[in-house]
């Protein structure tokens, strides 16, 4: 039998004042073995405020969700 794992990636933008938005976070939920779980992680982590950046991206503490 195949083990099946999800995983959900995910990228953070915002617009300000009305302007294009810009990509300033992105993330991974990892493996998961169900959707929920995986769903779970991922909003956690927003929450938290533990995704990842790049140079020039505010750090996540910075971001006014």
């Amino acid at each position: 039998m195949s083990e099946i794992e999800y995983r959900i990636e995910y990228q953070i933008q915002r617009s300000v004042d009305g302007e294009d938005f810009e990509e300033i976070g992105f993330g991974s939920s990892s493996a998961w073995s169900d959707v929920d779980q995986a769903m779970h992680m991922a909003a956690s982590a927003v929450q938290n405020r533990e995704w990842e950046t790049e140079q020039g991206q505010p750090e996540p503490e910075e971001v006014d969700l």
